[in-house]
């Protein structure tokens, strides 16, 4: 029981950096109608820059972090400047959208790789202290995650629906065509959302880059975790993303306990195929008619 009750509160934990993830992706989802793969291209990225400014180029632990993700909203504008906007000019298809989108997280992996190595890269090489309680044993990198995780998901779910500028940002994932009508500022309010976005991501890679390091190939990995908790809980509900994060991890860390971490991306795959078929709303997303799709 005291396994069981272990494996649920690290799946929990690890649900909160996937809940983080999941705004990353779902903002940008839902606002531009695009699979946001860059999105892999982002978590490496912020990872890379915070071992940067704590190995390769040492700052004070806080200041590199910020620096990291200064960085990173750089980068995510980056993005939206010299692809999704210029494709969203031309008024391209989400399926060439998602191709370039894929492109770049194709190059940055490369990018890194060949400046970085391929091998695991890893910030702190100290033993982290824990913290026992109710006979479970959480290390102090494990509680940051949790609350700092949880505190931001809960501010962004906030400012989505009681600021006027996050309710705009929400209704364009329902008619974009009518934010240049109103005369509301387009460009303005995407470069707020890939910003957002990039915040969104760039926290929770920190946090899992000082835990467990990275190599330039775990972004796909943590795309998927994203995407699948944002169509997992339903795609138009904001708390929904981080019901569907949690309910994964905890899928994937109990199927640790039951069979082997083999088989956590037949778990993941195998909600993500479910949910296309039999529930493409999502668990908790509305049903709408045909007419509307």
């Amino acid at each position: 029981m005291s396994l069981f009750l272990q494996l649920l509160s690290n799946g929990i934990i690890q649900g909160v950096m996937i809940a983080c993830m999941a705004v990353g992706f779902g903002i940008v989802y839902r606002s531009f109608k695009i699979f946001h793969i860059a999105l892999g291209a982002q978590f490496i990225f912020s990872c890379y820059a915070f071992y940067f400014f704590t190995s390769v180029f040492p700052l004070p632990l806080i200041l590199a972090i910020l620096m990291s993700i200064i960085f990173s909203i750089a980068f995510g504008i980056l993005i939206e400047k010299a692809v999704y906007y210029p494709f969203y000019k031309k008024h391209c298809s989400s399926g060439v959208i998602m191709i370039a989108s894929l492109g770049v997280l194709i190059i940055t992996e490369n990018l890194i790789a060949l400046y970085f190595g391929n091998q695991v890269k890893t910030i702190s090489n100290t033993l982290e202290p824990s913290v026992v309680f109710a006979w479970l044993r959480f290390t102090r990198i494990q509680l940051i995650q949790l609350f700092l995780g949880s505190g931001i998901f809960v501010a962004m779910g906030i400012l989505v629906s009681k600021n006027k500028i996050f309710k705009t940002v929400w209704a364009m994932g329902d008619q974009a065509e009518l934010i240049p009508v109103l005369g509301l500022p387009l460009l303005k309010i995407r470069m707020l959302i890939i910003s957002v976005s990039a915040v969104m991501i760039s926290v929770p890679a920190l946090l899992i880059s000082y835990d467990i390091g990275m190599d330039p190939h775990i972004g796909m990995h943590y795309l998927l975790l994203a995407a699948v908790a944002v169509f997992f809980g339903g795609t138009d509900k904001y708390w929904a993303w981080g019901i569907g994060a949690i309910v994964l991890s905890v899928l994937q860390s109990l199927t640790v306990w039951k069979f082997s971490a083999r088989w956590i991306d037949l778990v993941t795959f195998a909600i993500l195929i479910f949910v296309l078929m039999f529930r493409p709303q999502g668990l908790m997303g509305t049903r709408t008619r045909l007419e509307e799709d």
